[in-house]
């Protein structure tokens, strides 16, 4: 089996919808996704900015390898392991799912070339909200701002000096408010027809994973309301700025 050279990567802040959006682009008869998060691009990335940068510019002219020989390691060992859940699931387009890749998706290209890359994007208010509830996030308001601010400027930089079949912005709002319409747009994107049975993701005989899952449905909206005073004033000094050129009421 060959797996297919246009990996498809969501990417976003955390408590964006990349976790749903993976659950349903999983669910289309073309395309398996990972159910976990594998932060290899993390990982990989700092390697190679890491010791191994130093390594190969300290030791070019005597050091065995070059940064192109790591590469093609990185790709052939990210293949080999997407290469097992083909086998298993009869689908040859895979797909990855880790947020904080949005920090990475300049080397994600440099291996994959033909990458696609979905970037959800959500409103601040409801990430900054639903990150404080997290007990894996610092639950500092400071940290959950700061976090939604960066992740998101990253994405859009990176993605907007690639090709338009290559990123694609998706709002988790639509998504949620008509998600047919949006996986339609979804679907155009990635060049893939457009499957019903996306919308029933969460049925285990639709989802590479066999797990029954809770379906796509709406959730409390949350504004400025919903968070402090204090909140409130350093969400406003922070992320004004990127809220209003997103298009999001303050």
């Amino acid at each position: 089996m060959t797996l297919s050279d246009r990996p498809i990567f969501i990417v976003g802040s955390p408590r964006s919808g990349t976790t749903i959006m993976t659950q349903i682009i999983d669910a289309h008869p073309h395309i398996f996704a990972s159910i976990w998060e594998t932060g290899l691009f993390e990982m990989f990335d700092t390697m190679l900015q890491g010791q191994v940068s130093w390594v190969l510019k300290e030791h070019k002219n005597g050091f065995p390898l070059e940064r192109s020989d790591l590469l093609q390691w990185i790709r052939e060992s990210v293949e080999s392991l997407f290469l097992r859940f083909a086998e298993k699931c009869g689908k040859t387009r895979w797909a990855e799912k880790t947020p904080v890749h949005v920090f990475h998706m300049e080397l994600i290209h440099e291996l994959f070339p033909k990458a696609q890359f979905i970037h959800m994007i959500r409103n601040g208010y409801e990430v900054v909200r639903s990150l404080q509830q997290m007990p894996w996030a610092p639950r500092q308001i400071r940290w959950s701002i700061q976090r939604w601010v960066e992740s998101v400027k990253a994405g859009r930089e990176f993605g907007g000096t690639l090709p338009a079949d290559q990123y694609r912005e998706i709002r988790y709002e639509e998504l949620i408010d008509d998600p047919e319409t949006t996986l339609k747009i979804v679907c155009d994107f990635l060049g893939e027809p457009y499957a019903a049975q996306m919308l029933e993701s969460h049925s285990p005989a639709n989802n590479s994973w066999n797990y029954r899952m809770s379906p796509l449905q709406k959730g409390p909206v949350h504004t400025h309301k919903s968070l402090s005073l204090l909140e409130r004033t350093l969400f406003a000094w922070y992320a004004k700025p990127l809220m209003k050129k997103l298009g999001y009421t303050m």
